[in-house]
């Protein structure tokens, strides 16, 4: 715990974070009620956020992964710790993240996956009394307080995966809380992050350089799913025309750069009206909104939900221009489908969003102005020639159909992206070496 000259101030803000959440108790439940209206999966598990997990045999460990891009990130990872013998408590904010736990695991005995408890000291302790975990792994970026303070007092061991600490995080967390919530990370026992510049910045907040693993990214680790890789060929296959044969992928948009890929994709079916696009909101509640849009435009739209099966059989009609991805878990299934994807949250200041699955496909990436949420791999696959970040949206659609009208330069950075990944696996046994100190003792 935290005993240098800020150990008042960290204190301090714990204290005024728990009494702030608790006032704040009945707004959150209507947080959750109001997002229950769109993703009805919100109104299941109330129990397990205030902590009241079924109780299962202690020791296991317990991962925190907060939504379905941490929760597919530290897949490969939870596959090796089973086979090696241990037993995971997997939790979750969000329905994405509980849904893809279900789909990557099913029915194994060995897992269990649940709601995370919310913030509430005493709904982390009751939640730690259920469990009783041997360790607690804390996926990427999302921390909070009581669960690390409180699992810490137990003095149960703290391990951050695939973590990443961007420029623009320290200077917002040291405007607003003084550098409190910065001084979470020095209660970690083993970090694990990307590159060497994040191992610098962790440093650079006060966590021990001894605490400190650079073991790469985990989502090349990410193994593709069978059913939709194959799916999507069967589509391809149906799709194929002898004048085009580019699909493009917008993955992951959000509501601010809708109307700048309405014109993206004008643009692009002005050039080629037989190119195909696959549109896939980043979140549940645009998907209407971007159908609308779709066929306010005069589009032929099909939407996966009502033209392929649960198993993604089915027949999409030759001249479907738009495939809407209104589905949550199958971004495998809409990345095959691709042959170039332009990246979401990019065209907006949100940072952009996943750029590591679409490479593990080896699909060329491409992206607007704003990266910085990503910076670490997009600087490495830029320099690679498997991807680029466009300065503006009217760029970014200049670029889209440059390598539209250029088969071979659209080979060569799919080449570039498919080196590019083979290059980058293998954080998963890292992440598990760096890992072993901490877990259970299985001979015991």
């Amino acid at each position: 715990m935290p005993r240098d000259k800020q150990g008042a101030r960290f204190w301090l803000g714990y204290v005024i974070w728990q009494i702030a959440a608790h006032l704040l108790l009945p707004i959150t439940l209507l947080y959750l009620l109001i997002r229950a209206r769109r993703e009805p999966g919100y109104r299941q598990g109330l129990a397990c956020r205030f902590g009241l997990v079924p109780r299962v045999t202690p020791g296991s460990i317990w991962i925190f992964a907060a939504s379905a891009g941490e929760t597919k990130a530290v897949g490969p990872v939870i596959d090796r710790l089973l086979s090696e013998g241990h037993r995971v408590t997997l939790t979750h904010s969000t329905p994405a993240g509980l849904e893809t736990a279900q789909r990557l695991f099913g029915d194994d005995a060995r897992i269990t996956s649940h709601y995370a408890p919310m913030d509430l000291f005493w709904a982390v302790r009751l939640f730690l009394a259920r469990i009783q975990p041997a360790v607690l792994v804390v996926v990427e970026i999302e921390l909070w307080p009581a669960m690390l303070i409180e699992t810490a007092r137990r003095s149960i061991p703290l391990a951050h995966v695939n973590g990443n600490l961007v420029e623009r995080s320290i200077l917002r967390d040291r405007a607003r809380t003084g550098g409190a919530r910065l001084a979470l990370y020095r209660l970690f026992d083993v970090i694990c992050t990307k590159t060497d510049d994040f191992a610098d910045r962790f440093r650079a907040i006060g966590v021990d350089s001894e605490k400190i693993r650079v073991v790469g990214e985990l989502k090349f680790d990410q193994p593709v799913n069978a059913i939709q890789s194959s799916a999507a060929e069967r589509i391809c296959s149906q799709w194929a025309t002898e004048s085009s044969r580019l699909v493009l992928t917008i993955a992951s948009s959000v509501e601010g750069e809708e109307p700048a890929f309405r014109d993206l994709i004008t643009a692009l079916r002005q050039l080629d009206s037989a190119a195909r696009i696959v549109w896939v909101p980043r979140s549940p509640g645009r998907f209407n909104a971007v159908a609308d849009l779709c066929i306010a435009q005069g589009w032929t739209c099909a939407r996966r939900s009502t033209s392929l099966d649960k198993d993604l059989g089915g027949t999409l009609l030759d001249d479907c221009d738009i495939l809407i991805g209104d589905s949550l878990g199958e971004m495998d299934f809409y990345l095959g489908l691709a042959n170039l994807v332009v990246v979401g949250a990019s065209l907006v200041d949100h940072g952009g969003h996943n750029i590591m699955e679409p490479l593990a496909q080896g699909k060329p990436v491409l992206m607007g102005p704003s990266i910085f949420g990503i910076r670490f791999a997009a600087d490495a696959a830029s320099a690679a020639g498997a991807f680029q970040s466009l300065p503006t949206a009217a760029a970014l659609t200049a670029r889209c159909a440059a390598l539209l009208s250029s088969p071979a330069e659209l080979a060569q950075m799919t080449a570039a992206a498919r080196a590019f990944t083979i290059h980058h696996t293998g954080a998963a046994d890292l992440t598990v070496t760096a890992l072993r100190p901490y877990l259970p003792d299985l001979a015991s």
